[in-house]
């Protein structure tokens, strides 16, 4: 696959659509680079392997430096992250011409993702869509249950950010988890669960699924399972999934409007 992506981030260079590639380096390091001339010996190593990184939130740290088109190799969870983030005007569309690279089985059934494969993957996908896993402890039938597993899942949290700062969805300059109204700033560990509450509630019409969170996290807090239960709440509600559909703006934006609600069985938020 190595010899197809090269490739087409040729191709993107010399026809035009693109001054800029974004690419991640050889395979076991996915270090991130950024590729001008067709004849960057980078392009010849460009990653293909299972390793990944939020190549999101790089294009949008150095985008404003450059002038032009600019193309990114990435997974299909990155162009989820486009998608949304071009919703919130923090990347120009228009600029971007992604190179879908698919995942592997192998790949997919760990991320437990049943998105594997980008609209325009380079080559033929071969992976299938894998079942989302949810912490059985975090979906427990008892509330008691549930409430212990995560009050002692946050109390291993030793504040390091790390959830926060690898999320291209994070990108607020001004972040709830620094008011010191809401979260005490000698707290570390975290106040809980505040901490990861205002996060979570955060990232229910964000989070595109990649699970860089739970991966970067030191103290193996299941992240994933908690941003993918407050992500399921907005489904329910309102048939929104961040990152599938370019046209469909989050509800959350539409607070103080007059909305139809119908769809919000009552009393599901307690069950």
């Amino acid at each position: 696959m190595r010899e197809e992506l090269a490739a087409a981030i040729r191709e993107a260079l010399e026809d035009g659509a693109a001054a800029a590639v974004f690419l991640t380096g050889e395979d076991g390091t996915a270090e991130p680079r950024v590729a001008r001339d067709p004849s960057d010996a980078a392009i010849e190593k460009v990653a293909t392997g299972d390793e990944r990184y939020p190549m999101a939130g790089f294009v949008m740290m150095l985008s404003p430096l450059l002038e032009g088109g600019i193309a990114v190799a990435g997974r299909e969870c990155d162009r989820r992250m486009f998608v949304e983030l071009a919703k919130h005007g923090q990347v120009d569309p228009d600029r971007i011409r992604f190179i879908g690279i698919p995942c592997s089985q192998e790949l997919a059934d760990a991320c437990g993702c049943d998105h594997p494969c980008p609209p325009d993957s380079i080559v033929a996908c071969a992976a299938g869509p894998a079942q989302a896993r949810l912490v059985e402890e975090a979906t427990s039938e008892d509330a008691a249950e549930r409430f212990a597993f995560w009050m002692d899942s946050f109390s291993r949290c030793i504040k390091c950010m790390g959830c926060r700062n690898v999320c291209p969805m994070c990108y607020c300059k001004e972040c709830a988890l620094d008011n010191l109204e809401l979260v005490g700033p000698e707290s570390a560990p975290p106040d809980i669960p505040i901490f990861h509450l205002i996060r979570a509630v955060d990232m229910a019409d964000h989070c595109v699924d990649c699970g860089m969170c739970e991966a970067i996290c030191p103290a193996e807090i299941p992240l994933r399972s908690l941003y993918r239960q407050a992500r399921e709440v907005v489904k329910e509600a309102f048939g929104y999934e961040p990152g599938v559909n370019p046209d469909e703006k989050s509800p959350i934006e539409k607070l103080g409007e007059v909305s139809d609600l119908a769809g919000m069985e009552e009393g599901f938020r307690t069950t």
